[in-house]
């Protein structure tokens, strides 16, 4: 007996929103090649409620610009209207503190719940102390370098207040 076994695209008949919360478990860079699998899947990408961006292992010669023009494309094309998990990771040499500033303010603007961020020195936005949906703010600092996170002056005292 022989036996015919069909090749069947199982994902692609998936729910939308099954397939947007597969592909926020994954890096966002991993969620974005998958646009280039059919026409279903071109958009998808787009849903997704988790961004983790890591510039950690951006070649600080020719990766720069390219790490930033992702982060700003994804962000710009994002059709999600709450993030659950925004990771941001990036070395000072790898971006500007005015974009870096810019993804955290469009991620409050998209009513971020957990911020994740990971740096050398960045300029926080004043939106991210007034966001009424984030429930859990992780900021890593990395290195030694005797600079400073910089944050609103207003915001200053309250950050460093005693308890």
């Amino acid at each position: 007996m022989s036996s015919k076994i069909k090749n069947v695209d199982m994902f692609s008949s998936l729910p939308e929103e099954l397939l947007s919360h597969i592909l926020s478990l994954m890096p966002t860079k991993y969620a974005v090649r998958t646009s280039i699998l059919s026409k279903r899947w071109r958009y998808s990408w787009m849903f997704v409620t988790n961004f983790d961006f890591d510039g950690t292992r951006t070649n600080p010669f020719h990766g720069l610009d390219r790490f930033t023009k992702f982060v700003d494309r994804v962000l710009n094309d994002c059709k999600t209207s709450k993030i659950n998990l925004f990771r941001l990771q990036f070395y000072e040499t790898c971006v500007q503190k005015l974009s870096a500033s810019s993804w955290i303010d469009k991620a409050v603007r998209l009513n971020v719940c957990e911020l994740d961020i990971r740096s050398i020195q960045l300029e926080l936005p004043l939106s991210l102390f007034t966001c009424k949906t984030l429930t859990k703010l992780r900021l890593e600092r990395w290195a030694c370098d005797g600079k400073d996170w910089g944050c609103p002056s207003s915001v200053r005292p309250c950050l460093f207040a005693s308890e």
